[in-house]
């Protein structure tokens, strides 16, 4: 077995970082293909997946140490033992091969990701069963400092077979908006309750922002998206409540939630469990 230096778990949070965007890609993408449909589709992909876990442990025989390389089957053969998604694992391989990181900070990370994935499988599994999509999608939920609870939460309020990989990468876009956990997942709660559209999901944290770069606090933001949604207008449809002051950049100048943000400034990064837990308003 492979051991590794104590100064690779300071700079782990670096190589999440750095292998963070194809997951959240391979998120996206799960989430599309389980919510168009059951039965066949979810089959056609869990085949697919198979076939390229095994071309993509192929490809690491080839970049990766010896050692390094058993270490990584030994953790893939493990995830699959427990029922876990293994394409992940071997993706953030791969990526951090193809950057030049260090195998033992590859390695690392895997293990890290695979203790991850195992707590999403914990939050929503039914029956005994979890779609691996919805497994990786909490998974990188719960790295972007998702609260388990609101993730629970979230789950818990989904229909019979309803895929969550979605909603929760939605949830997570809305918190690092800066939007309280409870009011997101009020405005979560109005796109259930208004049909449940896979396609309207990306629509939330974009009419979000927009009424945040408008001058609306976060959490008022997203609240005139939720009222919107319950109307039936639709996310781009909400507009700033007249009653709310435009941003005037002043730092904690009316907040409520969270101090506003200066127009064009970047969102602040979100740290690992530093989200706000349901019913809290971050203040």
């Amino acid at each position: 077995m492979t051991r590794f230096p104590a100064r690779a778990s300071m700079r782990m949070h670096e190589l999440h970082a750095l292998l963070g965007v194809r997951m959240r890609r391979t998120v996206i993408a799960l989430g599309l293909l389980a919510s168009i449909g059951a039965g066949t589709i979810p089959a056609m992909v869990e085949h697919a997946l198979a076939a390229q876990v095994k071309g993509n442990l192929a490809r690491a025989r080839a970049v990766l140490p010896p050692d390094a390389m058993r270490d990584l089957e030994r953790a893939v053969e493990a995830a699959r033992a427990r029922g876990l998604p293994t394409e992940p694992l071997v993706d953030k391989a791969l990526e951090g091969a193809a950057k030049g990181v260090p195998a033992e900070r590859i390695l690392a990370v895997v293990r890290q990701l695979a203790e991850d994935l195992e707590r999403a499988y914990a939050l929503v599994v039914r029956s005994g069963t979890a779609a691996p999509a919805d497994v990786t999608a909490v998974a990188d939920a719960i790295r972007r400092g998702v609260p388990e609870d609101a993730i629970r939460t979230l789950h818990g309020g989904s229909a019979s077979g309803e895929p969550i990989a979605l909603a929760v990468h939605t949830l997570a876009d809305l918190l690092d908006r800066g939007v309280p956990v409870d009011v997101a997942l009020d405005v979560l709660a109005a796109w259930r309750s208004f049909g449940a559209r896979p396609d309207q999901l990306r629509e939330l944290p974009a009419a979000v922002e927009r009424l945040i770069r408008e001058g609306a606090l976060p959490a008022q933001a997203a609240a005139a998206v939720a009222s919107a949604v319950r109307a039936g207008h639709g996310p781009a449809a909400a507009r700033r409540p007249a009653a709310v002051p435009a941003n005037d950049n002043r730092r904690g100048a009316g907040s409520v939630d969270q101090p506003p943000l200066p127009a064009g400034a970047p969102y602040p990064p979100r740290g690992k469990g530093k989200g706000n837990k349901p019913g809290t308003s971050g203040g």
